[in-house]
């Protein structure tokens, strides 16, 4: 065996035999439901600018004023000015007057003072002034509070989308791109087809290159000082940015007719240059005209991910990496003094496809790219992230977003040494056609909190999750109500989580501060039964419980009061924190009001430290009320509550409609209560989710069910655009009888009850799944529904089934993991499994069913077959499975053999008859 092979065998040895790990969660918060395309900037700027405009994303169009917001090369819409840290709120600073435009260009620069410089080149009208849309460039140095006309001619730059891949490196959107950062003095270079141009502070545009000819900018050095260009197809020049003489810093560098560049100038002179030919790229040297071919891929490759290369933090080295097919992944750096250094290699060969410096020199993000089979055969491509320091092995685990990879995906913002400890990123998965969508691991956690899976968001590798639903305190009509909180550990190792109870109700910033540390054993799943007493010794309160893990948890609650019945109530999963509504990120309740005997209670739980203030608009089926806009306050770091909501809308207590949450400023959590008078019972409903995919709700139903149960489903619908939308409703019976298809035209700003939705609308019973998609954009129809039993009195007791977000389901290779059964003589489990194909065949999926008990042992596992497109149920689940009530707390995995498998469980009182449901997650790899 060559030495080589050896190497490789123990390195697959060590793999096979290393202790599995759990990649962190990576929730999410997106910035805004706009497409948005981000300028070029520094990732490690405190302002970030980026387009934004109407959705959908359209790839080619045939005229400027087109309303969409990216044709050819150009993004439609507005800037919009964000302050990473949340001191200010996000604004809109071009066109100010909330027309739209078009941008060809646009760019960041920060000084040392934090005082952004905005260069855009825009088709705007500037109120008439430029009324036949001619592109211009305009300058802002002050954060975009005032703008200059740039003279800069008739060349238009094609910097705006860029779609080029990216690699990493120091800037967003810098990759083949023709403007760059320079200077304090000269803060952008821009490069048309005759010049070189620097940008002033003054507004001036200042040919830096005296060239007649001007194919690309190439890069710079590190402080912008100096630039490269291509004057000629087989030669590259230095510039000064200042455009002091000589203009010509040092002797041309000639290159490749055939190839294109990308590069950067090093402290001592030398250029790096990284070729890019025949499909593959190999990183360049040169010292003085004199070039040499630092590396290249291993061996002959036809892939251009092959090899690629970044430069070092200081400008004066590279990162490099090596892959291919069948072969290990390699991570090279190179420095004049030692050459060409292997990092390290891993033999699994992950597909490793950025790479950003940390600025202490010793760090290093690596970007990997996986990929999931989802249902009908689409491909999920799913980017994880580890940060590795020098000297360390190859990352033996990565923290993973889960995104439908768009080419332009990358980061806007991230400091590498930082981010381990909690500091939040900024990520743009690009625009959302195509069916880009952006998904999260919840293993450790966070799971069910995804509104949107698309566009510019912030994220941390830190968790912090939040129950916004935990009491102790009298309600109405002679109800007390508990909550029970369950935490489950899936580390291989103890941790310490920290618990924060926070208050419903405005008060004093100095109250007293609940805080208390759980320890939780390895794979453990612990009950906390009445939470807040257990835990904090209090008699009585309502509020939110904010949990800091030391790595990561899974967490989920029930709610609920008892009666001569039983127990009725409701159950929440932990909701991440940045998955929180913003300015410029409304969230809509299609369910909000649901007419006569029932009331609606909305709570919002802040976030942002900073106190959240929110514009409240209702709508019922006429379209936007016009008793809205209402205003609605929670103090920083608490939690406030409006109760019986209706009537300040001039909602009549037998209307029906939505509600839509846009917060002026700050962020928070919104939760929505919908609760029955006649029994009480609550109902709590997250966010809509937005349709612009196709949406499966897992189960609809009219079904007689056991204890004299009458399970029937309700279906919300709203549209919150301005305009008319229709969408697409599709059933599937689970026993795979003929299915239906409905569509309905929704007017704007509708929103509509269907009522027994599988029988009134498609005139069946029993069980089904629905598959829902309206207009491919961020204003499209959402849809929810509630499953309820009724009563001999005619009140229900009601749960909600909403549709599965994209990290609900599941295809071979991946698990499902459900929270919140608990094992009690009073209670049963239900198990449902749905087939997600699109429509039936004579196939049946295969799937494995894993029960864990409270202390991580598995008790029960077995396999069942889930008809193709349709669904089964196991009911009463641990009795079934003979193990009594079940354990004191479980685990369901499920995990597909074969077919695309969304899961869920209800645990369901067999005294009211009320059913829990808990949702289904995907598990860590």
């Amino acid at each position: 065996m060559t030495e080589r092979r050896l190497r490789a065998f123990i390195a697959a040895i060590v793999f096979c035999v290393a202790p599995a790990l759990f990649a962190r969660v990576v929730s999410y918060a997106p910035y805004s439901n706009s497409v948005s395309f981000a300028g070029v900037q520094s990732r490690l700027d405190r302002y970030f600018a980026v387009v934004e405009g109407p959705n959908p994303a359209y790839f080619g169009g045939p005229s400027l004023t087109s309303p969409l917001p990216y044709w050819g090369n150009y993004a439609y819409g507005q800037v919009v000015l964000y302050d990473f840290q949340g001191r200010e709120e996000p604004r809109v600073i071009f066109p100010k007057d909330g027309s739209l435009a078009a941008f060809s260009v646009l760019a960041v620069r920060e000084n040392a003072q934090h005082v952004p410089s905005i260069l855009i080149q825009t088709n705007s009208t500037l109120g008439g002034q430029n009324p036949s849309q001619q592109f211009l460039m305009m300058l802002s140095t002050d954060g975009g509070a005032t703008w200059k006309h740039v003279l800069f001619g008739n060349d238009v730059i094609f910097q705006l989308p860029n779609q080029t891949p990216d690699l990493g490196g120091p800037f967003a959107r810098s990759r083949y791109s023709q403007v760059r950062m320079g200077t304090d003095d000269t803060p952008f270079i821009a490069g048309t087809f005759n010049a070189v141009y620097g940008i002033t502070t003054d507004a001036y545009a200042r040919p830096v290159a005296s060239i007649g000819q001007v194919l690309s900018l190439i890069g710079t050095n590190r402080d912008g000082s100096l630039f490269l260009a291509r004057n000629a197809q087989d030669r590259i020049n230095v510039g000064y940015t200042s455009g002091i003489s000589p203009a010509v810093v040092r002797p041309s560098i000639n290159v490749n007719p055939a190839a294109a560049y990308e590069g950067w100038i090093a402290d001592d002179g030398s250029v790096y240059l990284e070729q890019y030919l025949n499909n593959q790229r190999s990183l360049l040297r040169d010292v003085n005209g004199v070039t040499t071919t630092i590396a290249g891929p291993d061996g002959a490759s036809a892939d251009a991910m092959s090899f690629f290369a970044i430069p070092t933090n200081d400008y004066n080295g590279a990162w490099m990496i090596q892959r291919g097919t069948g072969k290990p992944t390699k991570l090279l750096r190179y420095t004049p003094a030692e050459g060409v250094r292997e990092q390290w290699q891993d033999v699994t060969g992950p597909q490793v496809e950025a790479l950003i410096a940390g600025s202490s020199g010793t760090s290093l993000l690596i970007q990997v790219h996986r990929e999931r089979p989802q249902a009908d055969q689409r491909l999920f491509k799913d980017p994880a992230l580890a940060v590795w320091h020098v000297g360390e092995p190859a990352p033996s685990n990565y923290d993973e977003l889960y995104l439908n990879e768009t080419q332009s995906k990358g980061f806007v913002h991230i400091d590498v040494d930082k981010i381990a400890s909690g500091e939040p990123f900024v990520f743009d998965s690009g625009p959302p056609g195509n069916g880009s969508v952006l998904r999260v691991s919840p293993v450790p956690a966070g799971g069910s909190d995804v509104t949107q899976e698309w566009g510019v968001v912030r994220a941390s590798l830190k968790q912090t999750l939040v129950l916004p639903g935990v009491g102790r305190i009298q309600g109405a009509y002679g109800s007390f109500w508990y909550s029970d909180v369950v935490l489950y550990n899936p580390m291989a190792k103890s941790q310490n989580v920290l618990v924060r109870y926070v208050p419903n109700g405005s008060g004093p910033t100095t109250q007293e501060l609940h805080e208390k540390t759980l320890t939780l054993a390895p794979a453990e799943i612990r009950v906390i039964t009445d939470a807040l007493k257990s835990i904090f010794g209090l008699d009585s309160g309502n509020g939110a419980f904010f949990l800091e893990p030391e790595s990561g948890i899974n967490a989920t609650s029930r709610t609920y009061t008892r009666s001569s019945a039983g127990s009725f109530g409701f159950g929440m999963n932990a909701i991440d924190i940045f998955a929180a509504t913003r300015p410029r990120f409304p969230v809509t309740f299609s369910g909000a009001f649901n007419g006569s005997n029932f009331r609606t209670n909305l709570v919002l739980t802040d976030v942002s430290g900073r106190g959240t203030n929110v514009q409240l608009f209702a709508a019922d089926i006429y379209g936007a009320l016009a008793a809205t806009d209402i205003g609605f306050i929670v103090d920083a770091n608490r939690q406030n509550q409006a109760s019986s909501i209706a009537p300040a809308f001039g909602i009549p207590s037998e209307g029906t409609g939505a509600l839509s949450v846009q917060p002026r400023s700050g962020e928070a959590i919104a939760s929505l209560y919908l609760i029955d008078n006649r029994t009480n019972d609550a109902t709590y409903f997250p966010p809509d989710l937005p349709a612009p995919t196709v949406r499966t709700i897992p189960v609809i139903g009219h079904v007689d069910g056991a204890n004299n149960s009458q399970f029937r489903s309700d279906l919300y619908l709203f549209n919150p655009a301005d305009s008319t939308r229709t969408v697409t409703l599709q059933v599937q019976p689970w026993d795979l009888s003929a299915g239906s298809t409905l569509q309905l035209t929704l007017l704007p700003n509708e929103a509509r009850v269907i009522r027994d939705v599988l029988r009134n609308a498609f005139g069946k019973t029993g069980l089904a799944r629905l598959r829902y998609q309206s207009t491919t954009d961020s204003s499209s129809v959402r849809v929810t529904s509630r499953t309820y039993n009724i009563d001999a009195n005619g009140g229900t007791y009601g749960f909600l089934m909403p549709p599965l977000n994209n990290f609900q389901t599941a295809g071979p290779g991946d698990t499902l993991e459900i929270l919140g059964a608990v094992g009690d003589k009073n209670f049963r489990t239900n198990l449902g499994l749905v087939e997600l194909t699109s429509f039936p065949q004579q196939s049946s999926a295969n799937v494995k069913v894993e029960i864990v008990d409270d202390a991580g042992h598995t008790i029960d596992s077995f396999t069942t077959l889930v008809p193709t497109a349709g669904g089964m149920q196991i009911n009463d689940l641990f009795h079934n499975r003979n193990l009594g009530d079940g354990p004191a707390a479980a685990l369901i995995r499920v995990s597909p053999i074969s077919g695309m498998i969304g899961a869920f469980a209800t645990i369901i009182d067999n005294g009211t008859n009320d059913a829990t449901y808990l949702a289904a997650q995907l598990g860590g790899k």
